[in-house]
C-alpha cells in the first residue's frame, strides 16, 4: 500500500535506511520517493493512519494526511501547505465552490453595507467577494502570495502574511470571518487574536463546506483510496469517500479554543445543506486543488486520478454532491 510523496518533503538521504522524517522504511524509485507502509501498515504507518481515523478534531487529523510526521508542528505543517495551495491557486479560485447565499446572508445578518470585514487565510478571495457584493468592506490576510494576488485582480484588498504574525495596526472589526483556513492556523492564538480585534458586539465566523457522493460511488471511491492513498481514506472532509455522518465531525478543538476566550460568547453551530452537479473532469480538477492530493508525486497521482476517473465513468459519469456548509459564531462580549 505505498503513499508516494513529493522529494521536496522528505531528506536527501536515499538508502532504503529508516527515514527520521517519518519513521517508515523508504526506497527511491524512478517514479519517485516512495514510503513503503510495511506490513499492511502494520508497523510504524498504521498507528498514523489509526490515530488519524480516530482524530478527535480537524487540526489532530491534518497531522496525518499525506504521509507527514504527525510530530511535525503544525505551524510548519501549514506553511508547507500554503505553497501547494499557492502552486495551484488558478485551479483553486476556478474550482472551488462558492458558499450558499444562505450562509453569507447569516454572517453578515442584520445589515451588510458598511461592515468591516477581517477574512482570515482569504484565499483567491470566494468568500470575500460575496461578502463585498452586498456591501461590506473586505480585507483579507493571506499567507500564499499567488493566492492574495488572485484576490486582488478580484478586486479584494489582501495583506500577506501569517495571520498569527500580522499586524492590525490598531484597526478592529465587525466581523473576523475564516472560510475552509482556521484549522490552519494556531487555534488557541489565533481565537484570542480573533477576539482582541472585534469590536463589542462583532462577531468570529468559521466556515467549512463539507460533503459526500452517492453511495455506490462512495463505496468504489473508498477502493480506490483504500488501495492508492490509504491515508485520506474516509475522511470525513468531503473529498475522498466520506459518509454523511462523517461531515458534521473534526470541530472540537475549534469550541474549545473559542471557550477559553473569555471575551467571547457561547459559540453557535449551524448548517445549511446544497449539492451540486459534477462530472468526471470537473472532479478531478476540484480534487488538485487540495492539498494533500497536490502533495502526491505526480506517478501515484495520475493512477489516483485515473482510477477515480474510472470510478465516475462506472457510475453513470457524473453524480450530485450532497454537501453541507457549517457556520460556527462566536460574539464578542461588551
Amino acid at each position: 500500500l505505498p503513499i508516494i510523496i513529493r522529494q521536496s518533503y522528505v531528506s536527501n538521504a536515499c538508502s532504503g535506511r529508516r527515514c527520521n522524517r517519518t519513521g517508515v522504511e523508504h526506497a527511491c524509485q524512478e517514479e519517485g520517493w516512495r514510503y513503503k507502509i510495511e506490513r499492511k501498515l502494520a508497523t510504524h504507518a498504521p498507528s498514523r493512519a489509526a490515530k488519524y481515523g480516530a482524530a478527535e478534531d480537524i487540526a489532530e487529523a491534518m497531522y496525518y494526511i499525506g504521509g507527514y510526521n504527525p510530530r511535525m508542528p503544525m505551524r510548519r505543517l501549514a506553511e508547507e501547505r500554503s505553497k501547494l495551495f499557492d502552486q495551484e491557486a488558478e485551479c483553486y479560485d476556478r474550482c472551488r465552490p462558492t458558499y450558499p447565499a444562505a450562509v453569507i446572508d447569516e454572517l453578515l445578518s442584520p445589515e451588510p453595507a458598511g461592515l468591516d470585514i477581517l477574512d482570515v487565510g482569504c484565499g483567491t478571495g470566494i468568500a470575500s467577494r460575496q461578502m463585498a457584493e452586498q456591501g461590506a468592506n473586505v480585507l483579507g490576510v493571506e499567507v500564499a502570495p499567488r493566492m492574495a494576488e488572485i484576490a486582488r485582480n478580484h478586486g479584494i484588498e489582501v495583506e500577506v502574511d501569517a495571520f498569527e504574525d500580522w499586524d492590525a495596526a490598531g484597526r478592529t472589526f465587525d466581523r473576523v470571518i475564516s472560510a475552509q483556513a482556521w484549522h490552519w492556523l494556531d487555534l488557541p492564538v489565533s481565537t484570542a487574536k480573533a477576539a482582541s480585534l472585534l469590536r463589542p458586539g462583532g462577531r468570529l465566523c468559521l466556515i467549512w463546506s463539507a460533503g459526500c457522493p452517492p453511495d455506490d460511488l462512495a463505496d468504489a471511491l473508498a477502493e480506490v483510496y483504500a488501495r492508492l492513498f490509504p491515508t485520506v481514506g474516509s475522511a470525513g472532509f468531503g473529498y475522498a469517500a466520506s459518509r454523511p455522518t462523517d461531515r458534521r465531525t473534526g470541530l472540537t478543538s475549534v469550541f474549545e479554543a473559542i471557550a477559553a476566550v473569555p471575551e467571547f460568547g457561547t459559540a453557535t453551530e449551524n448548517w445549511f445543506p446544497w449539492a451540486r452537479e459534477y462530472d468526471r473532469n470537473q472532479w478531478l480538477d476540484l480534487l488538485l486543488s487540495r492539498s494533500d492530493h497536490a502533495a502526491l508525486d505526480s506517478a501515484v497521482r495520475e493512477r489516483l486520478f485515473e482510477a477515480i476517473g474510472a470510478a465516475i465513468d462506472e457510475n453513470g459519469g457524473s453524480f450530485a454532491m450532497s454537501f453541507e456548509t457549517g457556520l460556527i459564531t462566536a460574539t464578542r462580549l461588551a
